[in-house]
């Protein structure tokens, strides 16, 4: 019993530690994690009740289940984390997805492994809880972006990718529908490793994006700020961004965070600044 519960925590407990240490430049605070990864877990109470109307088959498991899962599990992060401060760079969309992804699959995962034994256990280890996090991610990683772009533009970029992941979704739970053995090996020969690659890329993109804290990286000396910035913002800077060697007189109007040149909107808080005349 024991053995088979450790199986069915161990591939979140993995797939956590390193999806948490991509976020290397500013992480997320661990409670807020926590909190996300509860809400994930939760949610899967609400997910089996609106899934309960629909008829076991294809409609039920590529259609249904995919559009309630991605869809509250999207909602989790969007109200529960999205507007929060702590939410200060394109990575943390992806952080805060894999633990809603990853709450949803574990509680998901103690229920089926228990139930089916080792063999489904070795079986969700590799094909099925990787893939909450790959759906989940990309609609995190447009998330992520979102934030930091102009307001009419991040409507679309989020439904884009909240399609998406509600798309791969379907995909997967189609190809085991209906495909049966040929659709496991489909996901586990192809699907899996190109949504892994995908999730990795999309990791790389938010780290070198404009806006992350990592765009400030390189060049010896600490940053020197001129113009005016509250102390707290200043010494924040310090801390965050040591070693940057970034000059700049551009200070974000609302929080005070210096903003390197070229950069439209703030990577602390998001608001879109001025550019120099």
């Amino acid at each position: 019993m024991l053995e088979l519960l450790v199986l069915a925590i161990a591939p979140a407990v993995f797939i956590f530690l390193y999806i948490y240490s991509k976020d290397r430049y500013e992480p997320e605070p661990l409670h807020l994690v926590a909190w996300v990864f509860i809400l994930g877990a939760l949610s899967t109470i609400p997910a089996g009740v609106l899934e309960l109307p629909f008829p076991e088959g294809i409609i039920s498991s590529a259609v249904a289940a995919p559009v309630i899962e991605e869809g509250l599990k999207f909602l989790i992060v969007f109200l529960a984390v999205y507007r929060r401060p702590e939410f200060s760079e394109p990575m943390d969309g992806i952080v805060y997805a894999t633990a809603a992804s990853l709450g949803f699959a574990t509680l998901e995962n103690i229920l089926y492994v228990m139930d089916g034994g080792l063999a489904v256990g070795i079986v969700r280890a590799i094909v099925s809880v990787p893939g909450h996090v790959i759906f989940s991610c990309i609609w995190g990683f447009a998330l992520g972006i979102a934030k930091f772009r102009p307001a009419p533009e991040r409507f679309g970029i989020i439904l884009t990718g909240l399609m998406g992941g509600m798309l791969l979704h379907g995909v997967f739970n189609f190809s085991i529908e209906y495909f049966e053995v040929w659709g496991f090996l489909l996901l586990l020969l192809v699907v899996i490793p190109l949504g892994w690659w995908m999730t990795c890329r999309n990791i790389r993109r938010a780290q070198a994006n404009p806006v992350s804290a990592c765009s400030l990286q390189g060049g010896a000396g600490g940053p020197v700020l001129t113009g005016s910035v509250p102390p707290q913002a200043a010494g924040r800077a310090m801390e965050n961004f040591p070693g940057t060697g970034m000059h700049t007189n551009r200070f974000c109007t609302q929080c005070g965070m210096p903003v390197r040149d070229g950069m439209r909107f703030c990577g602390n808080c998001g608001k879109e600044v001025e550019t120099n005349p």
